[in-house]
């Protein structure tokens, strides 16, 4: 009884206003798209989500915020179908042309964004969402997902509330709001009345070749924000002296995996 009296959806909302790390629209994840098809395909991180989740091979899944195919591509070689959506075009093109590389046919595209009427897809059988829940209403996004599937529901979601190593974000003196952490997602499915199963991947973060100091910076601002110019000045000298020598790993990436099971 105790949950009841506190608004774990509101508390989301508040929290989710005030990080540093604000929400990007489709444009910005368009010009994402060729680094993350080149990154993120064909990790460990695909066959230890997939190795999660109980599969027949007769499943229809609806893979929500698919970017290049990451996910839906693997999946559609185990499953009957594969429904993927995302709300970047240049993020669904990337994944029309893994599919094709790979020989997939099975994967049916949309265009559509969280918050976008879903009435014109199909129920399925399960619903993944890897990584891909930076909406502004987890609560709505919860129900949404769990209202599309019939067996039953997958998602990744960063532990720890930070995209960028805080070995660098000490560095060079930013201090900041950390994101939502992964703990109110089994919190509000528990009040829905789902049972919700919590596991962890542990990923190391992808090597990005920058190929200056200046690239760095702005990564950095495009995940913060924005940087002051001392903090400027200190991200170039972390690069200098860590990135471009290559002599510091990144700390690794956690990723809650929560999934529960629909009836």
């Amino acid at each position: 009884m105790f949950l009841e009296k506190i608004d774990f959806a509101k508390m989301y909302q508040e929290h989710k206003k005030a990080t540093n790390f604000k929400g990007k629209n489709s444009k910005d994840w368009d010009e994402k798209s060729k680094d993350m098809a080149t990154t993120a395909l064909n990790s460990p991180y695909v066959n230890d989500f997939i190795s999660r989740m109980e599969l027949t091979g007769d499943e229809v899944i609806l893979d929500i915020g698919c970017g290049p195919g990451t996910l839906a591509v693997p999946l559609a070689k185990k499953v009957k179908k594969v429904i993927a959506i995302d709300f970047s075009e240049k993020m669904l093109e990337e994944l029309k042309e893994y599919a094709k590389k790979e020989g997939v046919t099975n994967i049916n595209t949309y265009l559509l964004s969280w918050e976008d009427d879903w009435s014109i897809l199909p129920k399925v059988d399960i619903v993944v969402a890897s990584r891909s829940i930076e909406v502004q209403d987890i609560d709505i996004a919860l129900t949404k997902i769990s209202s599309q599937a019939t067996k039953a529901c997958y998602v990744t979601y960063k532990a720890g509330g930070s995209f960028v190593d805080m070995n660098i974000l000490d560095y060079i003196g930013k201090k900041i709001v950390t994101k939502p952490d992964f703990w109110y997602i089994p919190i509000l499915l528990y009040k829905k009345g789902y049972l919700p199963h919590v596991d962890y991947i542990d990923t190391q973060r992808a090597s990005v070749n920058y190929s200056s100091a200046d690239e760095f910076v702005s990564s950095l601002i495009w995940s913060v924000h924005e940087l002051d110019e001392t903090q400027q000045l200190k991200a170039h000298e972390y690069y200098e002296k860590f990135i471009a020598k290559k002599n510091r790993l990144p700390k690794p990436f956690t990723w809650a995996f929560i999934s529960w099971k629909i009836n």
